[in-house]
């Protein structure tokens, strides 16, 4: 495969950025934090120019990856910014997707065409960015013959772009475009310590959230033998809690507002959820996951511990009460944490100390754990925004 250096050399309108590199984050020079893209482990940056544009590279996948920051006089909207850089390199777009994705225009296409000589293929976005009303385009591909096995690390690394402080919290621009809503919705009936909590979700959420837990999952089988395998698998819940909070925003104001006005404090409110969740029926799933997803369970699907530490982490952060998830390979369990002033065993994170809530038996409250699951150094820790 040719060289990444070389391959830049044919990007005439490459032009490109200052950056800081975080321990998973790529962020923007002159925009605030919320603007940002939770790269996938071992991309690394390979070549920078100017103020607006980077170019990266997977260590462990042949996936290449441009992003540019449009100036707001520049284009008039996303689907222009995104046509343009196209044409430039000389790529020929089909599957092209227009809607709106946090609240402004995105567009989406797939790709074909050769970049520096080389027959590729891979994915071109493009978001209007609130904070300034720039716009940016994100170009990853990889060479055609690779495609069917490594599109996946191409989607997920668009879903990495987060343009406000809401996008960690709302399925990302790859996904929301290629699996939409479906604008119809599905009736949830969900009964918490004796109260019956009327909600409801879109019909194509439990399919939709599927679909991004399998993908990720992809993404997290190629970190195995990585030593960034820890990190990886953080990615991974964080992606699954990054889809999962829109798709049950309703459902945590309706569940918030049945529960909380009966609550003593936020603890006791968490302690409603954990009791809830611990009546679930235990049902390991059958896919390569094995990761039920949040929309299913509600709706009356089996679970285990993972995604109802998940769920649990999703209504939390949902109603700002900090929570967090942790997860052991030692151990095959998780369990959800929570920040309380209430007495019990906790894991202390970044200053925080984590009450740990065990979802898979009946009648713990928080700040119990099976002693000998109570060395921290074998769990890991999953911040949540």
């Amino acid at each position: 495969m040719t060289s990444i250096a070389k391959k830049t050399s044919a990007l005439a309108f490459f032009f490109f950025i200052s950056i800081e590199i975080f321990a998973h984050r790529v962020s923007f020079e002159g925009f605030s934090n919320a603007v940002f893209i939770d790269l996938p482990e071992e991309f690394v940056l390979v070549q920078s120019q100017g103020e607006d544009s980077f170019l990266l590279q997977s260590k462990i996948a042949p996936v290449n990856s441009i992003v540019k920051i449009y100036k707001k006089e520049k284009f008039t909207s996303a689907k222009e910014a995104l046509e343009n850089t196209t044409q430039k390199l000389n790529l020929k777009t089909f599957e092209t997707k227009t809607a709106q994705w946090r609240n402004n225009e995105a567009c989406i296409a797939a790709f074909k065409g050769k970049i520096s000589g080389a027959e590729s293929q891979g994915y071109a976005a493009a978001s209007s960015i609130p904070e300034n009303k720039s716009i940016a385009v994100i170009i990853s591909w990889c060479g055609a013959e690779y495609f069917n096995n490594a599109s996946f690390l191409i989607e997920s690394f668009i879903d990495s772009l987060c343009v406000d402080s809401e996008s960690c919290f709302s399925p990302g621009l790859f996904t929301s475009l290629y699996h939409p809503a479906s604008g119809k919705e599905q009736i949830i009936k969900l009964l918490i310590d004796k109260k019956e909590v009327s909600s409801q979700i879109d019909s194509f959420d439990c399919k939709n959230s599927e679909y991004l837990i399998e993908r990720e999952y992809k993404v997290l089988q190629m970190y195995m033998n990585s030593p960034l395998w820890k990190e990886a698998w953080q990615r991974y819940y964080r992606m699954i809690f990054k889809d999962s909070c829109k798709r049950l925003q309703k459902v945590s104001f309706d569940i918030y507002g049945t529960l909380a006005p009966e609550c003593k404090d936020e603890t006791d409110f968490a302690q409603k959820l954990l009791s809830w969740t611990q009546g679930f029926k235990y049902e390991r799933e059958k896919t390569a996951s094995d990761f039920a997803s949040l929309p299913s369970i509600i709706s009356g699907g089996g679970s285990d511990c993972d995604s109802r530490s998940m769920l649990i982490a999703v209504i939390l952060q949902s109603m700002n009460i900090d929570s967090i998830i942790f997860v052991s390979s030692e151990f095959h369990h998780a369990v959800a944490g929570l920040v309380s002033t209430h007495p019990g065993f906790g894991f202390t994170v970044e200053g925080k100390t984590y009450l740990t809530g065990e979802t898979t038996v009946s009648g713990l409250t928080w700040g119990i754990i099976d002693k000998n699951q109570s060395d921290f150094s074998k769990w890991i820790p999953v911040l949540l925004p």
